[in-house]
């Protein structure tokens, strides 16, 4: 139905077989029975006679649609049969992704945990050596704070001695003593001169 003929002419010959086969001709056929067999046999002949005309003259029309319409179908089919494949192939692709996927996500996970495990054996080193240096400083602070302290306190030590030995002379010296010593220390120094 491709051609403008064959839409003015299929209505065309719609009309004449309807009007061939329409009930007013057929009343009219039966009030007149004079014919017999004869009538319904010129019917039937009418009949082939109006069919055989249509056919032949729609033929080519008829053609044409059908084969237009048939090969529109198998351009259709063909198409559907293209998208089906592209359809089963993107499945296909997609499937191959999801199942990699999963192993992707396996491997990932896998790496993740080595990371994570290789990082806490690093923190876990850093936090050792961390923790072996503030030792070593406390002990060489403990060391430092415990010589100063010794020498404070032998220094406190040297001057209680002193100040004791000091007081243990002064209660042991007397005035001769006293006077013995500074004579000896002029003599002392009267040699040097």
């Amino acid at each position: 139905m491709n051609t403008p003929r064959a839409r003015t002419l299929i209505p065309l010959l719609l009309l004449i077989a309807g009007k061939a086969l329409s009930p007013d001709i057929a009343f009219a056929a039966e009030e007149s029975n004079k014919w017999g067999i004869w009538l319904d046999i010129g019917k039937f002949a009418n009949l082939i006679l109006v069919i055989a005309v249509l056919v032949w003259v729609a033929r080519k029309p008829l053609l044409n649609f059908f084969s237009s319409r048939t090969q529109e179908i198998h351009e259709q089919l063909a198409e559907a049969q293209r998208a089906r494949k592209e359809a089963e192939a993107k499945l296909a692709e997609m499937e191959s992704r999801m199942s990699r996927l999963d192993d992707e996500i396996r491997e990932i996970k896998i790496a993740a945990d080595k990371e994570a495990k290789e990082e806490y054996q690093r923190l876990l080193t850093i936090a050792e050596q961390d923790a072996e240096k503030i030792i070593e400083r406390s002990k060489q602070e403990i060391e430092g704070i415990t010589r100063a302290a010794q020498q404070g306190l032998k220094l406190h030590v040297a001057e209680l001695s002193v100040k004791l030995a000091e007081e243990k002379i002064r209660g042991e010296i007397t005035e001769a003593d006293h006077e013995r010593i500074f004579s000896r220390f002029i003599t002392k120094l009267e040699g040097k001169e």
